[in-house]
């Protein structure tokens, strides 16, 4: 009897044993594996500050070149209004300087034979008198050739007014006296500049 009972506890002792073995090992199976995700979960969040601090840089720099895009944008429009003002200001002088051009082609065609006051001087007076002199021989000279010019129409002469009008409108344009002188000899012009007293034949 004794010795059943002995050879039943033997046998639970020994299963205990093997328990106890069995509990041990799980345990520290279980350690193990809870140390492995200490260490997984330390390095997420050491992954976690890395990607945090990227990011956090990734913002900054995203901001950085934003506000340099808007500086650069903001001188673009500056410069673009600056090259649109120096363009308005260039056609408005264009526009500026063609009108006072065809207002000054107009007064000269309306005044065509008006000219520019000069500054006296004793030789200009000098000339000045020739001229005047020049122009009231060839007055008179037109005058008497004027009444003495003639042109011819069949078989009879009548006065032609429309040749000493043609005389004066030719002396206009080059600003110069003309005269035809009726000699024995034939015809001599004379033509005097009214500016410089220059005469010739």
């Amino acid at each position: 009897m004794e010795r059943k009972f002995y050879e039943k506890y033997t046998a639970l002792k020994k299963r205990k044993l093997l328990d106890e073995g069995l509990e041990r090992k799980r345990e520290a199976e279980l350690k193990e594996l809870l140390d492995a995700m200490k260490d997984w979960v330390s390095g997420l969040e050491k992954d976690k500050e890395e990607l945090s601090e990227k990011l956090a840089d990734k913002e900054d720099e995203l901001e950085k070149t934003r506000q340099d895009f808007l500086v650069d944008i903001r001188a673009r429009d500056s410069e673009i209004l600056r090259l649109k003002q120096l363009l308005d200001e260039k056609t408005e002088k264009n526009n500026s300087t063609a009108t006072q051009s065809v207002e000054q082609a107009q007064v000269i065609q309306e005044n065509p034979t008006r000219v520019s006051p000069r500054r006296k001087t004793p030789q200009s007076s000098s000339k000045a008198k020739r001229v005047l002199w020049t122009e009231n021989t060839d007055i008179s000279q037109e005058q008497e050739c004027s009444r003495r010019h003639t042109c011819l129409t069949g078989n009879g002469t009548n006065e032609c007014p429309s040749a000493h009008m043609f005389h004066l409108l030719l002396q206009s344009l080059v600003r110069m006296k003309i005269t035809v002188h009726d000699g024995t000899e034939g015809f001599l012009v004379s033509v005097s500049h009214e500016a410089t007293g220059t005469y010739s034949c």
